[in-house]
């Protein structure tokens, strides 16, 4: 699993420490992968500063999109167990 945030590495660092998170985590602050995919959240207008629209893509080996789910509030993310029951049905878990 790799997650791609609009955080510096160092506040990368911090929140996956604090979270325990064990997923690879990349910074994109400059929100240079954001723009390339589109995926910029022009509606956030209440958020500190630009930020993505939270999305959770599921890709294959040859990069095929499996699986997308995107959230309409930018401190949304997508529930783990949904997540999980994607996984499951596209891969076998």
């Amino acid at each position: 699993m790799v997650t791609v945030c609009a955080y510096s590495p160092e506040e990368l660092r911090k929140g996956k420490g604090k979270h325990g998170l064990e997923a690879i985590m990349l910074s994109d602050k400059a929100l240079i992968a954001t723009d390339a995919l589109g995926l910029r959240n022009i509606g956030a207008k209440s958020a500190p500063r630009p930020v993505p629209v939270p999305t959770s893509v599921l890709i294959d080996a040859l990069g095929v999109v499996l699986w997308i789910d995107q959230s309409e509030h930018y401190t949304d993310r997508s529930d783990r167990e949904f997540v999980l029951s994607a996984l499951k049905e596209h891969l076998g878990i």
